[in-house]
């Protein structure tokens, strides 16, 4: 079992991580195309992955069973995934991208139901979900726009959401024996392989940086925002339920506009705070079990 106070600690390090990337992710295109960008980012933190396999004394995936879950993850979460989000953040906001990617706990939690024998859905559990969602368009309402010219960019990281809660359920099921290194290592490299060949299919075929600040996104995605936080997620999946951690994706909004608070001095509204509320309550509830 997975000690409470490093797991706990490990959790709140996800949500600081990726609440920072959306914004990260917004700002990095560097003139190119999403994809290329994506394909970079996974490319780099795949090599970086690999020699973290002997150092930790890993063992590589083996039978077909272990690398058809490794080549369904690469191309489901590193690619289809990702590739979701770095071509319809080029459209959205960063916060109503937030705001659409919080579905993921509602989704995790039907997928959950049907795949994962502990985890049944229960009236509580479905309950707390969505008013963990609820809570997540209240951090933003006051400057949340819909806008219908918008409709397939929206689209597509709400179907991202299907992709990462697939994702999860999948390794859930069926990778606990896999070292999260020796995990991640090869699926990255097959979804940065993904993303390459969308890069060049869309026209934008493969390029890299000429500008620092265009590195500097990539390698803080690449290390912070995939080494770390992917090592550190799947270490909790094998003890963790998948619909529990697919909450960070609630709490990384706050962080996000935490941020923004902290470093660009924007002043939190009174649906700043109610927001935040109700995404606690939600959690709480549904994490509460029948006795």
């Amino acid at each position: 079992m997975t000690p409470m106070a490093p797991a706990y600690a490990a959790f709140v390090l996800l949500c600081f991580v990726w609440g920072s990337t959306w914004l990260v992710i917004k700002v990095g295109y560097g003139g190119l195309g999403p994809f290329n960008v994506a394909a970079l980012r996974f490319f780099i933190s795949g090599l970086l992955m690999v020699p973290l396999v002997p150092m930790l004394g890993a063992r590589w995936p083996r039978g077909r069973n272990e690398w058809r879950l490794v080549v369904f993850v690469g191309i489901v979460l590193f690619g289809v995934d990702y590739g979701l989000i770095y071509w319809g953040e080029q459209w959205l906001d960063s916060g109503l991208t937030a705001v659409l990617f919080a579905v993921l706990p509602i989704v995790t939690a039907l997928m959950a139901h049907v795949y994962l024998r502990g985890e049944r859905l229960t009236i509580s559990k479905f309950t707390g979900t969505l008013l963990a969602f609820a809570g997540v368009a209240m951090l933003f309402a006051d400057n949340l726009q819909l806008d219908a010219s918008k409709t397939w960019p929206m689209l597509a990281v709400i179907f991202s959401t299907v992709c990462a809660g697939a994702s999860s359920v999948a390794t859930k099921r069926y990778g606990n024996a896999l070292h999260p290194a020796a995990f991640n290592a090869p699926a990255m490299l097959v979804g940065g392989a993904c993303l390459a060949l969308a890069s060049v299919i869309a026209g934008d075929g493969l390029h890299a940086p000429s500008d620092l600040q265009t590195w500097g996104a990539i390698l803080y995605l690449a290390v912070a925002g995939s080494v770390v936080t992917f090592l550190i997620f799947f270490w909790l999946l094998k003890t963790w339920s998948a619909t529990t951690l697919s909450f960070i994706s609630v709490f990384t909004p706050i962080t996000a506009l935490a941020l923004g608070y902290i470093v660009l001095h924007e002043r939190p509204t009174a649906w700043t705070a109610l927001g935040a509320v109700v995404v606690l309550m939600g959690v709480v509830l549904a994490q509460v079990r029948k006795r």
